[in-house]
């Protein structure tokens, strides 16, 4: 996953779990380039004890003020600023997203889910970028 710097559109960016890494590199990516365009990043995890390198998020956050950072679990009490629930509702609920791409990476059936929920909301597939396709196929009985 790369971020399109031919464009000014806003930068959509879900990370489940460790999948927050490549979501990192992102962030710097547009930094790097000297893009002021909007990135919202949600980050999801089961409870904030599993939001990994979230610290580092927040530091980012407080760096590039056309970041925003929302963490998102769904069991316990939540982080402090963050929202509760399932990301791709989390997600649904903060739109609308019509001028946003999207960069999804985490485990495969959180990135179906969410790239399910972009697209319900209006969202084109071809601006939806994600992990390896490969990642995403479901498997059958052996």
């Amino acid at each position: 996953m790369t971020a399109d710097h031919s464009t000014h559109t806003g930068l959509l960016c879900l990370g489940g779990g460790t999948g927050i890494g490549p979501i990192k590199a992102l962030v710097e990516d547009v930094a790097e380039h000297g893009d002021r365009r909007p990135v919202e990043a949600f980050y999801g995890a089961r409870s904030d004890h599993d939001l990994y390198d979230i610290d580092t998020m927040m530091r980012l956050q407080k760096t590039y003020p056309w970041l925003e950072v929302r963490p998102v679990v769904s069991t316990g009490p939540g982080p402090k600023g963050g929202l509760k629930g399932l990301l791709p509702e989390a997600v649904r609920r903060r739109g609308p997203w019509h001028e946003y791409d999207a960069c999804l990476s985490g485990p495969p059936g959180m990135i179906r889910s969410s790239v399910d929920a972009v697209r319900c909301i209006g969202m084109p597939a071809e601006r939806i970028r994600h992990d390896s396709a490969e990642e995403l196929a479901t498997t059958g009985p052996d």
